[in-house]
């Protein structure tokens, strides 16, 4: 449960407590001046409705894991407690059996909540399944955002492990250590990496913040991604793009590696240029043009480099000119610029020709790693 979820259900359960205080009241007071049964009825029956309200806002709290976040706001839920309880237990006595048993309930939660979590009244299986609830829902709001760091540490990492088993067994290493090192994951790993003692831990601490939670949250399913990966026999490091042509990656980028092996690609920082040699070609989407680029950036960026003079050069040209408007046209642009449009011939020349084009096929990745 979310803070600002939390701090609604509270607010809730202050006004139904608030409002369940001001009408037994006015039951008693009906009963001293008139004792009309109709009357006295009609109240029981609006004290019955608030009874299950606050019953299902307790148990709301419960199942979500802010029910033992409460203490930044012990205060509010004491008072709560403090208020509403003898209330209660002087209800009973205008109630059945089954009323009964839900007011017991209730005080039971009230003080359950107020002490932080016991393992009171609960199945064997609640911490883990409480855990699995808070991840699932965790995961559905993190994932898209922890794949794509995953895949862009994949890219990274790969020119150093062109191996596909020893870069993703080096990533879920890597994720193991980082969940180890933070607060929670410390303790996760010295009790044997129990999900049922880690829970546990979490809710019996008395100080604690939102902020570590999520971090060992963030962590913990990093490193659940980072397996399951892993357990991925075949898997692209670099996604498919879909090109008009359908251009063969595999020798894309071996095309690539051979330019900068023989230094025709040579300026890092030049890649903003690079983007408009492609930017036209009819062989590749607009869609996705940046994906290709950033992919190629990702693949190459550390095994080319930019002189000082270059850079400078490029720099104090693009303070005054907007660079997504230059061309390779552009007679006024810095002399470094010159061999970007050889590139670009270079590229029409080359990936132009059937042999890198498959009209109708579905392009393959899979064996991208051979060029590192």
């Amino acid at each position: 449960m979310q803070t600002e979820e939390q701090d609604e259900q509270l607010t809730l359960l202050e006004d139904k407590a608030a409002r369940f205080k001001f009408s037994f009241r006015l039951l008693g007071k009906e009963e001293v001046e008139t004792n009309k049964e109709e009357v006295i009825t009609a109240w029981k029956l609006i004290l019955r409705n608030y009874v299950r309200d606050i019953f299902d806002l307790l148990n709301l709290l419960k199942e979500n894991i802010a029910w033992s976040l409460l203490d930044d706001k012990k205060e509010r839920f004491y008072q709560v407690k403090i208020e509403l309880e003898p209330m209660l237990t002087n209800y009973k006595d205008y109630e059945g059996e089954e009323m009964r048993k839900m007011i017991n309930d209730i005080i039971l939660m009230l003080d359950e909540g107020f002490h932080g979590f016991r393992q009171s009244f609960i199945s064997e299986t609640y911490y883990e399944d409480l855990f699995r609830k808070v991840l699932k829902r965790y995961r559905e709001e993190n994932e898209e955002r922890l794949e794509l760091i995953y895949m862009q540490d994949s890219q990274d990492e790969a020119l150093i492990y062109p191996d596909a088993t020893q870069l993703k067994n080096t990533i879920v290493v890597e994720r193991a250590n980082i969940l180890f090192a933070c607060r929670f994951g410390q303790v996760f790993h010295n009790n044997g990496r129990n999900i049922k003692l880690i829970v546990a831990y979490i809710l019996e601490q008395k100080e604690q913040t939102y902020n570590d939670i999520y971090d060992f949250l963030d962590k913990y399913l990093s490193y659940q991604i980072a397996k399951e990966h892993s357990r991925l026999k075949v898997e692209a490091v670099f996604k498919n793009i879909a090109f008009k042509e359908n251009v063969d990656v595999d020798k894309l980028m071996l095309k690539l590696k051979d330019l900068i092996e023989d230094k025709t690609l040579n300026a890092q920082k030049h890649w903003f240029i690079v983007y408009k040699v492609f930017f036209n070609k009819n062989w590749l989407k607009k869609s996705t043009q940046r994906l290709f680029i950033d992919q190629i950036n990702s693949a190459f960026s550390t095994l080319l480099k930019c002189s000082t003079a270059d850079f400078h050069e490029i720099n104090s040209y693009f303070k005054q000119n907007d660079y997504n408007e230059w061309t390779l046209a552009d007679c006024d642009a810095p002399q470094c610029c010159d061999i970007y449009r050889e590139i670009a011939d270079k590229l029409d020349d080359e990936f132009q020709d059937a042999k890198y084009a498959k009209p109708g096929t579905v392009i393959n990745t899979k064996r991208v790693e051979k060029f590192r």
